[in-house]
């Protein structure tokens, strides 16, 4: 994710790696900006509304597990039907989670068990940094990650 959603160049590092490792499915975000995020940790609903790495399992049938990583390590994630059709949350058991932050900017990792996600067929990672939209997929319009 070299630009935004509109285009525009970044202007810091930016990294991230979404990867199964053995039984689990490990995602690394490293952003080289400060973090504007709350202090808090576990599982928390609505980290989008500060800085936020997250990434999108789809499924072949159209249905995906959207996951919330903050620059603290707070984690969220829900199932969806279908486009914003949000089917539940999911307070999955096995998620680890870390996170270190600087000045310099931030870096989190979330690991999970495969058993607890959707089965997969493709994934798409996005970040709100700074009120800036990022995404791996297709960028046009309102920004909204969860268009496919």
């Amino acid at each position: 994710m070299e630009c935004d959603w509109y285009g525009q160049r970044t202007g810091f590092p930016l990294k991230w790696s979404l990867e199964v490792v053995g039984s689990r499915l490990e995602f690394a975000f490293e952003c080289g900006c400060p973090a504007a995020c709350e202090e808090v940790s576990g599982f928390v609903e609505g980290l989008w509304r500060r800085d936020v790495a997250e990434f999108f399992l789809i499924a072949a049938d159209g249905s995906y597990q959207e996951f919330n990583l903050s620059p603290t390590g707070a984690w969220w994630s829900a199932r969806f039907r279908g486009y914003r059709d949000q089917e539940r949350e999911c307070r999955c058991t096995s998620v680890v989670t870390s996170a270190g932050r600087s000045r310099a900017g931030w870096k989190a990792w979330l690991s999970i068990a495969v058993a607890e996600v959707i089965a997969w067929e493709r994934f798409q990672v996005t970040a709100i940094l700074g009120g800036r939209y990022f995404s791996t997929g297709k960028c046009s319009g309102e920004p909204d990650f969860h268009k496919f």
